[in-house]
């Protein structure tokens, strides 16, 4: 079965599409007529010069500025050029769902019943999900997919098919797709205020008839009465650096005495073993902060994990936590460690 391309008629061209129709002027609509107009002329050249692909895209161009059946038409003639049978087979059923009433509808849906067969011998079929307004997130079986209007090839069967608008209500449908048969699934959505109302207020639950009142608890918190001071925190981490830093200086004294025994010369050794005397020296006494550093934070921790004031003082306002600062420092040759704050 053979057929040519639909001649258009520029009258055509005169509506425009409502995804382009917010509130343009007058001369803007007549630019898109123009421009509509070219391509398709340019797409019917191509098409007769035998570069479907071009007269395809040329086709799609027109279509988004002005809509049209016979654009549809033609598209889907282009895509039989080139031997894609799924889209030819999308764009002849958009030629039936723009113009129910073609007078060519028997010719065209005998065409549409050869592609569906086609689709079915491999184990798909043909979906196409439609909504107003247009461009909602389109999922299949909880899969995003796309946006409206969207057509694919999916498996027969049950699925889900669900889409969602900003400023609009979420929809979704079961369907049961056919494995001979492509389908349309379509929605009409609601603004999100119409369709998803705001709850009724719930009444307040009656006051007890009788009996005294509670008493109010103790809104302070067990881990906030008993949990780890600031110091401790300062004290340990404080030791734990002091530590760190003994070790470093440990490390370069080995690096000296390796290059004491190393050395070509006298003075390279004498200069070598003075600097691990001064290493060895700095090591042992940041060695010697940092476990007392340790120690104290250790008993710092004990008290306040053990420690629990009574009742009495559960709801007294809590004085002001000590602040303690550690700070400190290393040259290649010496290290210090201060620690100052209030109580």
């Amino acid at each position: 079965m053979q057929f040519g391309l639909k001649a258009l008629l520029l009258a055509a061209f005169l509506w425009v599409s409502p995804a382009h129709a917010a509130g343009p002027s007058e001369a803007e609509l007549e630019q898109r007529r123009q421009d509509a107009a070219q391509r398709y002329e340019q797409g019917v050249q191509a098409y007769q010069e035998g570069r479907h692909k071009d007269a395809i895209d040329l086709f799609l161009e027109a279509d988004a500025l002005a809509p049209s059946s016979a654009l549809s038409f033609n598209i889907a003639r282009a895509y039989e050029k080139i031997k894609d049978s799924s889209n030819a087979l999308r764009w002849y059923r958009d030629y039936l769902r723009r113009e129910p009433a073609a007078e060519d509808k028997a010719a065209v849906t005998a065409l549409i019943e050869d592609y569906e067969g086609v689709l079915e011998a491999k184990g798909l079929q043909q979906l196409t999900v439609l909504s107003e307004p247009e461009t909602a997130t389109v999922r299949v079986d909880g899969r995003p997919v796309g946006v409206t209007p969207w057509t694919g090839e999916v498996p027969p069967g049950a699925h889900t098919i669900s889409v969602s608008l900003r400023g609009y209500a979420d929809a979704e449908r079961q369907i049961a797709l056919a494995s001979d048969a492509a389908q349309d699934v379509p929605f009409r959505l609601q603004p999100a205020t119409e369709a998803t109302p705001l709850p009724a207020p719930q009444s307040a639950a009656p006051a007890a008839a009788s009996g005294p009142p509670a008493a109010p608890s103790d809104t302070t918190s067990t881990t906030e009465r008993q949990g780890v001071g600031v110091v401790t925190y300062v004290v340990l981490g404080a030791g734990v650096a002091t530590l760190g830093a003994a070790g470093a200086f440990e490390l370069m004294r080995r690096s000296a005495e390796d290059d004491a025994k190393n050395a070509d010369t006298q003075i390279e050794k004498s200069d070598a073993l003075d600097s691990m005397d001064s290493r060895q020296t700095t090591a042992r006494v940041l060695a010697g902060i940092g476990g007392a550093l340790t120690v104290a934070g250790g008993v710092l921790l004990a008290l306040d994990l053990t420690s629990a004031p009574s009742s009495s003082t559960a709801t007294r306002p809590r004085a002001p936590e000590p602040e303690l600062s550690a700070n400190g420092g290393c040259s290649t040759s010496d290290c210090f460690v201060a620690l100052q704050g209030t109580f």
